[in-house]
Formats: structure tokens, sequence, C-alpha cells
């Protein structure tokens, strides 16, 4: 399996350099639903905005994790929006707001 950010396009070029890639695990392109919509993305989204407008101090962390699931997958624009809104609920958190001044007096 190749860790590479540009796989071989055509990988029967005749290069001996590819490992067989018949048995290896799904890419991220199976961990979409049908419609087309990534599930983990959607998540982020769904999570930053319910971290503005409710409880930041759960779903703030939890649209981070997914905005940073969602960036390894390869899924930039939902990624994005995700970290977009996790920074927004971060700022609009009187809680998180708190507890990072907490933070910064603890040597």
């Amino acid at each position: 399996m190749s860790l590479s950010l540009n796989p071989d396009p055509d990988p029967d070029s005749g290069d001996d350099d590819h490992p067989d890639t018949a048995g290896s695990a799904p890419g991220p392109a199976d961990f979409q639903r049908p419609g087309g919509i990534p599930i983990i993305g959607a998540a982020a989204v769904a999570f930053g905005i319910l971290g503005i407008f409710s409880m930041g101090y759960i779903f703030v962390p939890l649209a981070l994790i997914c905005s940073i699931i969602t960036l390894f997958l390869g899924q930039i624009s939902w990624a994005f929006i995700g970290l977009l809104l996790t920074v927004a609920g971060l700022l609009t958190s009187p809680v998180l707001l708190g507890l990072l001044g907490i933070a910064w007096l603890i040597p």
C-alpha cells in the first residue's frame, strides 16, 4: 500500500515499484454515503454549528476532532468549514474561553 499523495494513475504501466493493491484497505472515497455527502465531514460541520448555538464545551471539541479526521481523509472543503465553525464556536463559548484563560495561568 502506497502512502503517496500522488498515486500512480496507471498501476498497469509495467513499473514494479508499486506493490499489487488488489487486497488493500478501502480508501477515503469508500467512507461516503451513497448521496455523496461524507458523513464525518457533515458531522464536523454539524458539531461546529451546535457548538456555536448550544453547549460549546461539548460540541466544539467534537467538531475539532471530526474536522481533523476529515482533513486526513482528504475532504479539504468539509474540514476547512468545520475548522472555521470550530474557531467560531470557541470564540462564542465563555466556558471554553475561561478554560483557556485558566490554562494560561498554570505554569
